[in-house]
């Protein structure tokens, strides 16, 4: 027999398992690092566009609170010289009631109870006479001085408005994220609407001052504006009547001025021709400011009692510490023709060399393939931007009582801050102002 030689068994081929799933560890890492580099990257895009939206809406709080507050001042300062107005109203009618009690003392002397009655009230009249018109003259200089200083608060901070929006977006920005700047077209921006801020309203003053005392005789009561009655003394016939006339207006910005005439009306024949004034009974005038040489209309008193007139600017009272009507601020002539508040533009950049991804987190930068080539992760070559924009729309928080549409202005403190759609022009003045090129300035980076 023949003996079969032994075989060896073949050798096992060990490692190969290995290998694969070192192949498939890589894959799996590098997908897991570019998940987890991606999700940075939207975080660290939607930071910097909150950050953009936080900055824009800041300037623009800002921004609505100047031109509320220019509203609440003028509202007060208005309020201020309806005052002064009825100070000067009441010290001139008050003065013209101690000249006409005695007058109608000697109406009544006839009549005893009546008589005694009118005496003790001309008696109480004088002492509230001498005790009302100094308290009110020194009302009126408190007034006044208030008025100014209310001018002088609203002036500084119409005007350092342009200074501290700008620098509230900048810090807004900074807290935020220092790593965060402002683009070159941001910087443009700001500038921008620090234009459109000085442009956006007037300085109403000098002779323009006619808008505000429009608006101050529009506040005023009746018996501010026009102090009139007719009384016949006997009625249904012409024989003798009574003409009060009376008012208080604001002469050339700088001087308030009262006047209260009344007198007796007869026809010209005693019993027929035309009826005219023939003789004063009471009069008086009083004024706040410095002399005018100017006359008012008084409610009609130079035209009607003319001669009663002349007499109360005989015995006028006068103040002088009154200030005149102050210069305001409010929407300058083309923005009440077509209303466009100023617009917060921001825009953002994130340097490419700050930014922040799965690099930075666990402190690589580059890995080796199984070539042994070194692969750079994560270093994106360009910047990143965020742009974004707010105004302050002028809304009322309810409807009017009486139905009407309230046009904007800074007499009413309705503003409200709201980030808002940039426009197509902005948006490409943007883009191109910080080197996209013509053809990509409407895509968003």
């Amino acid at each position: 027999m023949y003996a079969v030689p032994h075989r060896k068994a073949p050798h096992t081929q060990r490692g190969q398992a290995l290998a694969v799933l070192l192949v498939l560890l890589a894959a799996l890492l590098s997908a897991l690092w570019w998940t987890v580099d991606v999700g940075a990257a939207v975080s660290e895009k939607q930071r910097l566009a909150n950050a953009a939206d936080a900055a824009a809406l800041s300037g623009a709080v800002w921004q609505a609170r100047a031109l509320n507050f220019d509203a609440y001042t003028s509202r007060a300062m208005i309020a201020n010289e309806v005052a002064i107005a009825q100070s000067v109203s009441l010290r001139s009618w008050s003065a013209y009631m101690a000249r006409l009690l005695p007058a109608a003392a000697l109406v009544t002397s006839w009549v005893p109870y009546l008589n005694s009655a009118m005496m003790t009230l001309q008696r109480v009249w004088t002492v509230l006479d001498a005790g009302l018109q100094p308290s009110l003259a020194i009302f009126e200089s408190y007034s006044t001085a208030l008025t100014y200083t209310l001018a002088g608060a609203q002036r500084m901070m119409h005007t350092g408005t342009a200074l501290v929006v700008p620098a509230v977006v900048r810090e807004t920005i900074t807290e935020i994220d220092p790593r965060y700047e402002l683009s070159k077209a941001g910087e443009l921006a700001i500038s921008s609407w620090v234009a459109d801020w000085s442009t956006f309203s007037s300085f109403y003053g000098g002779a323009f001052r006619w808008r505000q005392r429009d608006l101050v005789y529009r506040s005023m009561d009746g018996f501010s504006s026009d102090r009139r009655f007719t009384l016949n003394a006997l009625p249904g016939t012409q024989i003798a009547r009574l003409e009060k006339r009376g008012g208080t207006e604001l002469l050339d910005f700088e001087t308030w001025r009262g006047l209260d005439a009344l007198s007796v009306h007869q026809p010209r024949y005693l019993f027929f021709g035309s009826v005219r004034e023939r003789t004063p009974v009471a009069w008086a005038s009083a004024e706040a400011g410095r002399p005018q040489l100017l006359r008012g209309q008084h409610g009609g008193a130079y035209t009607t009692n003319p001669r009663a007139s002349r007499l109360a600017e005989r015995v006028i009272r006068r103040m002088p510490s009154y200030l005149g009507l102050p210069s305001m601020w409010d929407l300058s002539t083309r923005q009440r023709e077509t209303f466009d508040p100023p617009r917060v533009i921001v825009r953002l950049r994130l340097p490419q060399d700050l930014r922040r991804g799965t690099a930075d987190a666990f402190g690589i930068t580059e890995i080796t393939d199984l070539s042994g080539r070194a692969v750079q992760l994560g270093q994106e070559t360009r910047d990143w931007y965020a742009e974004s924009v707010a105004t302050t729309p002028f809304e009322r928080r309810d409807e009017r009582a009486d139905g009407a549409r309230e046009l904007p202005s800074l007499f009413s403190p309705y503003w409200r801050a709201r980030l808002t759609s940039l426009r197509t022009q902005e948006q490409l003045a943007l883009a191109l102002a910080d080197g996209t090129p013509s053809g990509l300035a409407a895509v968003p980076r």
